[in-house]
């Protein structure tokens, strides 16, 4: 593990494998980075895997703000420390959009976005404040266990089950609520933020019922890569491992073969 320091906090993360383009994993909303543990194995053994804990979550410090925009700030950071940008970035849930907005202010960072079962729907509804509203007013995460079970699909086995309901109940109140607050980035801004992402290469992978709108969002962009995991949970990457291993390397191939990109990469090096 490596830790770096960043704007009064450490900022956990593996730094493992070599190869380009590297990735970056962002975990989700009460989680950390374990829950891509199973992708970093796999894709390090050919590609460079930055895997991070937001602050307040794993083994990063609890030091407030814990918001989106703090996320961006701290990833990007780290992106920088560990010299391997433009990278792509991989995000879970939450960290889908902090990927969005990762992309948005900081594109010289960003190779292309892979979103894993991104809560657009609810975000650019503005309702990831009622989360917000719940956990602070109950003072505890136990508020928060139908939305832990609605995670899951009938086929989860039982260990992803209690690992995830652990972590996320485990979460603190204060870390759980700061990530969600001042989300009305998304709210305002979740075209802007689609489109900039679409102008890179740019997948969706999504549960086997998605926390988004698939069809709109392929109405709002031209290149989108769109997967579903079939009879997988919110979750998907401990679910069905093999599978988002294999969806991820084929996101490379993408990368690798982008016309835009290498139009891009000329024009720097002329």
């Amino acid at each position: 593990m490596a830790e770096l320091a960043v704007n009064g906090a450490t900022i956990a993360y593996d730094d493992v494998g070599t190869g380009d383009p590297a990735f970056v994993f962002i975990h989700g909303w009460l989680s950390n980075r374990s829950v891509w543990r199973l992708q970093v194995a796999d894709l390090s053994r050919d590609l460079r895997c930055l895997n991070v804990d937001l602050r307040g979550s794993g083994d990063s410090s609890r030091i407030p703000p814990f918001d989106a925009a703090t996320a961006v700030e701290d990833v990007a950071a780290v992106i920088r420390h560990a010299g391997v940008a433009p990278a792509v970035i991989v995000g879970h849930s939450f960290g889908s959009l902090v990927a969005l907005l990762l992309n948005y202010r900081h594109p010289e960072l960003v190779l292309g976005v892979a979103m894993g079962d991104p809560p657009l729907t609810a975000a650019s509804a503005g309702r990831l404040g009622d989360a917000v509203a719940m956990v602070s007013e109950a003072g505890s995460m136990e508020v928060m266990r139908p939305l832990v079970e609605s995670f899951f699909a009938a086929s989860t086995p039982a260990e992803v089950r209690r690992e995830v309901s652990e972590m996320a109940l485990a979460t603190p109140v204060d870390v759980a609520a700061g990530m969600l607050s001042n989300a009305e980035v998304f709210r305002d801004q979740m075209t802007e933020l689609i489109q900039a992402a679409d102008l890179k290469p740019f997948m969706a992978i999504w549960a086997a019922t998605p926390r988004g709108n698939p069809e709109a969002l392929r109405e709002r962009t031209r290149f989108l890569r769109q997967e579903p995991v079939a009879e997988a949970g919110h979750f998907f990457q401990l679910d069905r491992p093999e599978l988002t291993n294999a969806l991820l390397r084929a996101f490379v191939d993408d990368v690798r073969r982008d016309p835009r990109l290498a139009s891009s990469q000329a024009e720097r090096g002329s």
